[in-house]
């Protein structure tokens, strides 16, 4: 076993050759090679070696939900809820609600690897994630130069992560090409036991994720840009750096994503491998799935069943090893979603746009306690409040009047929507801004057309 990263590797060879001092080196070498990478996790497509097969944290890349697996995991760009630990770090600054997810995959090898995800939003702050990967090979066989079994071994590999991703621009107007930006950054702590030989190193990946008009997306991670390196007695396996850049947008009233990346391991000769994905919501319950993931040489599909705000979902990956079955539950609770948006987000009390309309929609399943409308002007004082009990309308209207009733200022002015449950919870929307401006009829009629 040769290439990058392997040293660490080749350590715990030579000391299971000590063990087995009966046994001869060459046949120990082959039968542990060979366990190694029957697993589709560190050698997937067993026809089709890739150049960074094998490499240390190679099983990192299998991780994550079952929605990502059947989206051929092109899903930098995708990257939300907790699958955002994996994925995007900078996925989690648009981060809406809480969510909690299981998944496992099992192979026609022995190998499982289990993922457990948790993702908490700081509204305002982005968000922040937990979580855990555990791959297991199970009992592999040693064998002698005649095929015989003469001993087992394991090889147990583990990734603890925390990450938090944040907002860093919004361009408070839907009209604009650039929308967003957010920026994450995960810290990981990765350790190997193979053959009763640990060691453990930590790391960080680093992402942005950008939001434009007409539902598109686009996405960076530089994979392992701070590399674990687990640290044996005399040698040191590096996991390998990797850049991917992905984009997305969604159709059809976001009933339809599609998605792709492209991803480069940074250091070893090989050309940018790509990977597409396809998702499809039909009745808002069932989430049909499919794509190609170039590197790994797999075909994939899956499907989701919503229900409320929750989902199970499931993914078949096909490769020349055999298919993998991805099984795996997101739970989503505290929260939920609530938007306000100014139609026309620039208006006149004196010209032909004499006011503005906020259009306001939140989705809760329970009662509602309470709603709160603040407008602001640009030193951070209240001009105008509007408030309720219960559910709010689902539009309101505002001509550029204080609380006292008289006209405010020209200037932009900021709006935010705040609703509370009955349960005391509360949800903010993101501030947004509304232009109030005096002039001509002329100028209001040049103001209507941009």
């Amino acid at each position: 076993m040769t290439g990058p990263g392997q040293t660490g590797r080749t350590e715990v060879l030579n000391k299971i050759f000590q063990k087995a001092g009966r046994m001869k080196t060459r046949s120990i070498a082959r039968a542990l090679v060979i366990s190694l990478l029957s697993s589709p996790f560190l050698c997937p497509g067993a026809g089709a070696v890739t150049p960074d097969a094998g490499l240390p944290g190679a099983y990192l890349g299998f991780a994550g939900g079952a929605r990502s697996a059947a989206m051929g995991r092109a899903f930098v760009a995708v990257a939300d809820g907790a699958d955002s630990v994996i994925w995007n770090p900078a996925g989690l600054g648009y981060l809406r609600p809480n969510t909690f997810s299981l998944t496992h995959v099992g192979t026609v090898e022995q190998t499982s690897l289990d993922t457990i995800l948790y993702a908490q939003p700081f509204m305002r702050w982005g968000g922040f994630g937990l979580g855990y990967v555990r791959m297991d090979s199970g009992s592999l066989p040693l064998t002698d130069e005649l095929n015989r079994k003469v001993g087992s071994f394991s090889d147990l590999q583990q990734t603890y992560m925390l990450s938090y991703g944040m907002p860093v621009y919004s361009a408070h107007s839907s009209k604009k090409l650039f929308q967003a930006v957010s920026a994450g950054a995960t810290f990981k702590y990765s350790k190997q036991d193979l053959y009763n030989i640990g060691a453990s190193g930590w790391g960080m990946d680093f992402g942005a994720l950008a939001r434009f008009r007409h539902n598109i997306t686009a996405g960076i991670k530089l994979h392992n840009a701070v590399a674990p390196s687990l640290k044996y007695d005399t040698a040191t396996d590096t996991f390998p750096r990797l850049i991917t850049l992905g984009g997305a947008v969604s159709l059809l009233k976001n009933n339809l994503t599609l998605a792709t990346d492209i991803e480069k391991t940074i250091g070893v000769e090989q050309q940018f491998r790509w990977s597409l994905g396809a998702e499809g919501v039909l009745w808002k319950m069932l989430k049909l799935r499919g794509g190609f993931d170039m590197k790994n040489k797999e075909f994939t599909l899956g499907l989701g069943y919503v229900f409320g705000r929750h989902e199970v979902s499931y993914a078949a990956n096909s490769n020349d090893v055999g298919i993998s079955n991805n099984i795996g539950l997101a739970y989503s609770f505290g929260g939920f979603p609530v938007t306000i948006q100014a139609s026309p987000e620039s208006f006149s009390p004196v010209g032909l746009r004499k006011s503005t309309t906020f259009r306001i929609e939140v989705k809760h399943p329970q009662r509602l306690y309470g709603w709160i409308v603040d407008i602001k002007n640009q030193d951070g004082a209240v001009v105008r409040t509007y408030r309720g009990s219960g559910t709010p309308p689902p539009e309101l209207n505002w001509d550029g009047s204080t609380q006292k009733g008289m006209m405010v200022a020209a200037g932009n002015y900021i709006y935010t929507l705040r609703v509370t449950d009955a349960e005391g919870k509360k949800a903010e929307t993101e501030p947004q801004v509304v232009r109030v401006e005096y002039g001509t009829p002329l100028d209001m009629l040049e103001m209507r057309t941009q």
